[in-house]
């Protein structure tokens, strides 16, 4: 499970120069920290079995810590990461022939950065793998440190520089047209209804979608698309999904003209600061996806209008505040904030009447609003991986709430307002430091999961440990318990 969580927290990048100095095996260098490939290995005077016995896994390391102090040592590592990633992203554009990397990094016990050690997958560019190299040696040159530890550690991840190359999708069915040529060739266009024109390279829309009539959906995902043209919603009648995910488009090419029939708009992983005001002529909008963007800000002013917007995603949008203007959404029931930079919540939220499922996961939060749980139709709340410590007395006031996440946090007891919700389904507590387990939990007559894994109270055999009656009775009434 920490394998996993730290492969999360470090999705996004480590490399640097090639070191030209001999060291004996298995010995930090005496210069700051160096950088190799694992193939080069050999030629610096390096054993890799040698020094992965030196440097232990973290997560061997972060396994043994009580949870406040397992918590506290993800949260460096992911603040390591994020320095690391700023510093390369900084220093310019990231290539469009990207590719994967496998990282090793070894940490001295002050969390000094020993060693680099990289292994790109297939054949990169060499271009842009030295221009990684190089921006990686300008971050850790700098004597960047990780989290202290006992004695030296290793932790170890999987991620890319720039965007690699991957398989084409190629879809098919009735009505489905996935190249050029099929489409210019087609002596049938008006029983064309999707189109999937995605990864290919294009720069501009190709003038061969305007030949379908009825189009319905259109996907021009993972291409250099530098602009959404006016010509899409205008010339395309019936056009009911969009996607332009993972483009080049910035905040003024994106053109929408007015419509009543574009229901869904993915404009995730582009160059975007702020929603296009564009968006508000779509006026039958039900979802609109803006995550992996560089959001400023929420500008609510371009979507407030939209009565039919149920669905926003901002997954990953930069995101470092709401603003209050957020209780105008009145219609979305879905809000996904999902890795952003987020360390409070406006009490307006609690404004969002028709909102039912809330992710707030991995951000800053501290502390949640007392007026969410104004929020009566609330069946799901995701707010996992953040650094909260209570939550508000309020709580026990949801009337629809299902399914709660609220692992990996900093709760040192059981939340007494939980013991209220009779919609309660599920409870996710894992990964706090929650010292005793209640038996007033047992009243939560509609509970059929409850996660404690990662909980002192759970470290030893709960079976046979203190609070193993409660568990039983749990379990007698059909609530599955895992510790």
């Amino acid at each position: 499970m920490v394998r996993a969580l730290l492969f999360t927290l470090l999705l996004a990048g480590s490399r640097l120069t090639f070191a030209q100095q001999t060291v004996s095996a298995g010995a930090p260098p005496a210069s700051p920290t160096r950088v190799i490939l694992w193939a080069d290995s050999a030629a610096h005077n390096i054993s890799p079995a040698e020094l992965m016995r030196t440097y232990a896994p973290i997560e061997t390391k972060v396994d043994a810590l009580p949870p406040a102090k397992r918590k506290e040592v993800t949260d460096a590592l992911m603040e390591h990461s994020n320095e690391k990633n700023t510093a390369v992203e900084s220093q310019g554009s990231q290539p469009a022939d990207g590719f994967f990397y496998n990282v090793t990094e070894l940490f001295a016990a002050n969390g000094r950065a020993d060693w680099i050690i990289i292994s790109p997958m297939g054949e990169p560019n060499r271009k842009a793998l030295d221009e990684l190299l190089r921006r990686l040696t300008v971050f850790y040159q700098t004597d960047r440190y990780a989290k202290p530890m006992a004695s030296p550690y290793s932790n170890e991840y999987f991620t890319n520089f720039g965007r690699p190359r991957e398989k084409r999708a190629v879809r098919t069915g009735d009505s489905t047209i996935s190249t050029l040529e099929a489409a210019a060739a087609t002596t049938r266009p008006d029983t064309v209804k999707y189109v999937y024109f995605n990864q290919l390279d294009l720069k501009n829309v190709p003038d061969v979608v305007y030949r379908f009539p009825n189009l319905e959906e259109l996907d021009l995902s993972k291409n250099g698309l530098v602009k959404l043209p006016a010509r899409l919603t205008a010339d395309l009648p019936q056009l009911r999904r969009l996607s332009v995910l993972f483009n080049q488009i910035g905040n003024d090419s994106v053109f929408i003209t007015p419509n009543k029939h574009l229901l869904a708009l993915t404009l995730q992983g582009n160059k975007l600061t702020r929603i296009p005001t564009s968006v508000r002529n779509a006026r039958n909008l039900e979802s609109l996806w803006m995550g992996n963007n560089k959001l400023a800000e929420l500008n609510v002013k371009a979507i407030k209008r939209l009565k039919h917007l149920y669905d926003l995603n901002l997954y990953n949008a930069g995101l470092t505040s709401l603003p209050k203007q957020i209780r105008k959404l009145k219609h979305v029931r879905v809000l996904d904030l999902y890795y952003n930079e987020l360390t409070t919540l406006p009490k307006q939220i609690g404004n969002m009447r028709r909102l039912e499922q809330l992710a707030v996961a991995h951000n800053k939060l501290t502390s949640l609003p007392p007026q969410l749980a104004r929020l009566r139709r609330l069946d799901t709340l995701y707010a996992h991986h953040n650094p909260l410590a209570t939550l508000p007395t309020a709580f026990n006031r949801f009337k629809a709430i299902r399914l709660l996440d609220l692992s990996y946090n900093r709760l040192s007891a059981f939340p007494d307002q939980l013991v209220d919700l009779k919609t309660l389904e599920s409870v996710d507590l894992s990964g706090n430091n929650i010292q005793v387990l209640p038996t007033s939990v047992t009243q939560l007559s509609s509970l059929k999961h409850l996660f404690l894994r990662s909980n002192p109270v759970t470290r030893d055999d709960a079976k046979i440990g203190p609070y193993a009656k409660v568990i039983d009775q749990l379990e007698a009434q059909n609530t599955a318990v895992y510790y």
